[in-house]
């Protein structure tokens, strides 16, 4: 509900007005300081109702000053959010989240107020990469790309501009499909023999291949990350996988059963207990609703689950 606040009135009401929440206001005489007592109102409310909120996001109060009939001047003010929370009100996919992201920059990102404050919108956008299976969210692809470091390319699988393929039919990791150009049975038959598909897009077939950018966090967002008490549980599982297969048989050969072969083993993979145990702090670190990709990673590394071998790729939990 839209409150006013209109000329007439004096600069003690003026001023409880924007102080109890009056989002517009009618044209306010300037020479008379009412317009200046509604002003101070309204920005102690803001103040008062938005102390926790980033700079640059929430609702912020806009001025138009006009000219009267008679020549003096006069104000109308507006509460409204600000280009930023419009940005980010406005986010409903992984491009619109990739601008608000791109918009910050390295130096608006890192800042534990301003991640927190992003953290539920963009952690509802599913993430569209060239894993067909992407489990991640936009939010753990931002963490992602802090912890590269310089590198300019993500670990794992890329994100992509989403628009670019809006209306394709995904045929795997960066191949897709136009329905718009479809050839019928007989064309996609035909196109066995020719090697040649008007329908066929691959992301290769669009600027950049198809990438979408974010920011190069360099060491400041190795810094922030390690500020922050973030865990690399990406770069720790891939340490693993790396030694899945002496891990997996050494799991079975450390029994007490065993004797003196646990030795030998330890001797030969003597980081054994210390991957063991980050696995384990990983594992109990993820909350119940991230269980099953826990679960996932621990059947990849110790082969409990063959069929999902193929499925080596990174987990975030944050």
């Amino acid at each position: 509900m839209v409150v006013r606040f209109g000329a007439g009135d004096d600069r003690r009401d003026a001023y409880r007005a924007g102080l109890s929440g009056s989002t517009v206001s009618g044209p306010l005489d300037v020479d008379s300081g009412v317009a200046e007592a509604f002003r101070r109102g309204v920005e102690s409310n803001l103040d008062r109702q938005q102390a926790d909120t980033p700079e640059g996001f929430g609702n912020v109060l806009f001025e138009k000053i006009n000219q009267d009939d008679e020549g003096n001047d006069i104000v109308d003010y507006l509460v409204a959010p600000s280009n930023l929370q419009n940005k980010l009100n406005q986010v409903v996919g992984q491009d619109s989240a990739f601008d608000l992201i791109n918009n910050l920059g390295v130096e608006g990102l890192l800042d534990r107020n301003t991640l927190g404050y992003l953290k539920n919108t963009l952690a509802n956008v599913g993430a569209f990469t060239t894993d067909p299976n992407e489990q991640r969210n936009v939010y753990q692809l931002l963490v992602n790309k802090m912890f590269q470091g310089d590198d300019d390319q993500m670990r794992g699988a890329l994100p992509l501009n989403q628009g670019d393929f809006a209306g394709l039919r995904r045929t795997g990791p960066t191949s897709f499909v136009d329905p718009s150009k479809s050839q019928g049975f007989l064309g996609d038959l035909f196109s066995l023999y020719t090697g040649e598909n008007k329908a066929a897009v691959n992301a290769s077939d669009f600027p950049g291949g198809g990438i979408a950018e974010l920011p190069n966090f360099g060491q400041a967002g190795l810094d922030f990350t390690k500020e922050q008490g973030f865990r690399n549980y990406g770069k720790i599982i891939e340490d693993l996988i790396t030694a899945a297969t002496p891990l997996k048989y050494g799991k079975m050969l450390a029994g007490e059963a065993m004797g003196g072969l646990e030795e030998l083993y330890n001797s030969l993979y003597p980081n054994r207990k210390k991957d063991e145990e980050e696995l384990d702090t990983l594992i109990d670190s993820i909350d119940e609703d991230e269980k099953d990709e826990g679960e996932l990673a621990k059947e990849i590394l110790f082969g409990l689950d063959e069929k999902n071998k193929n499925k080596k790729k990174e987990f975030f939990f944050f």
